[in-house]
């Protein structure tokens, strides 16, 4: 697949309570972490978006700030929000708190992505990661379908698409902080 034809979208919302602040804002290592999501995401995609409520202090980085359409209801409402504003059907979706996240595992997602909706990647006995996954514009009217009876849940969502899970413990690069999330000040600290 051509990157034009694909869009990563970094969610970088979330009301970050346990971080205290901002997350994706937050510096990991001298830099922003949603400066990492960027990194891995511009290998593999011909545009990028950023999902944030904070649309003033996103916009340094220099791509389009998409604020969510439904409010506080976590990750779906920035998925939904950003695929209703993605030009292309294949988008590979990222939180911005996982800063070891390498584009060989995104790569292998999408090259699995043929024939479905959502592809997320599956590590250990039975760990998914649907913040590190393909979504197709496709799925819109199920989101809104699921937005509108009120059920936030992403597992819940994937009964209602073509789903799949790819191993990607043997995939070049893999190891087991690749998925770690930065959630707290102390994360940040230890993880350095």
């Amino acid at each position: 697949m051509n990157k034009i034809e694909v869009t990563g979208i970094v969610l970088a919302g979330g009301a970050g309570s346990r971080m205290g602040k901002d997350k994706g804002l937050c510096n990991f290592k001298g830099k922003p972490l949603t400066a990492y999501a960027i990194e891995v995401l511009q290998p593999l995609c011909g545009s990028i978006l950023i999902s944030s409520n904070n649309v003033s202090d996103y916009q340094r980085f220099g791509y389009k700030v998409i604020p969510d359409i439904y409010k506080d209801i976590g990750p779906m409402g920035g998925i939904y929000s950003s695929l209703t504003e993605s030009k292309t059907k294949h988008n590979i979706i990222i939180s911005c708190d996982t800063p070891f996240l390498v584009s060989s595992v995104l790569e292998h997602v999408l090259t699995n992505s043929t024939n479905f909706d959502v592809v997320v990647p599956r590590h250990g006995n039975s760990y998914i990661e649907p913040l590190a996954a393909y979504y197709s514009k496709n799925i819109i009217n199920k989101l809104s379908e699921s937005i509108i009876s009120e059920n936030y849940k992403l597992m819940d969502f994937f009964n209602k698409v073509v789903y799949k899970s790819v191993a990607v413990d043997n995939i070049a690069g893999f190891s087991k902080m690749l998925f770690k999330n930065l959630n707290t000040p102390n994360d940040l600290l230890s993880c350095q």
